[in-house]
């Protein structure tokens, strides 16, 4: 199952998360929950590197299949809004397929 642990700042706002695991929904290369998760991702942090100039940092680690993204900023409105689109995707995934293949949580910090 992939577990995403969003991280909010102690008024409530997002500004980053932090995913681990696999969806085992299918055989390695046909396990399309893991693909789309990974898609929304790498554009997530592609997308606030090509078109915004807000600094953030992003660790991936495909073996054990953790990626973290956090914003150094959570006022900044271009990459929040990335950012707030990243995780409306992996919502509707989860949504989709269920909490057996991906589950969402918070965490204040």
């Amino acid at each position: 199952m992939i577990e995403i642990q969003l991280f909010k700042d102690a008024q409530g706002r997002t500004y980053g998360f932090r995913s681990e695991g696999h969806a085992d929904y299918d055989d390695f290369g046909r396990d399309i929950v893991c693909a789309a998760v990974s898609v929304l991702e790498l554009n997530l942090a592609n997308s606030t590197s090509q078109f915004t100039s807000a600094r953030f940092s992003c660790q991936v680690n495909e073996k054990n299949g953790t990626f973290e993204y956090r914003l150094a900023d959570v006022e900044d409105r271009e990459a929040g809004l990335l950012l707030s689109s990243c995780l409306l995707g992996l919502e509707s995934i989860g949504k989709e397929y269920g909490s057996n293949y991906l589950t969402i949580r918070d965490q204040e910090v």
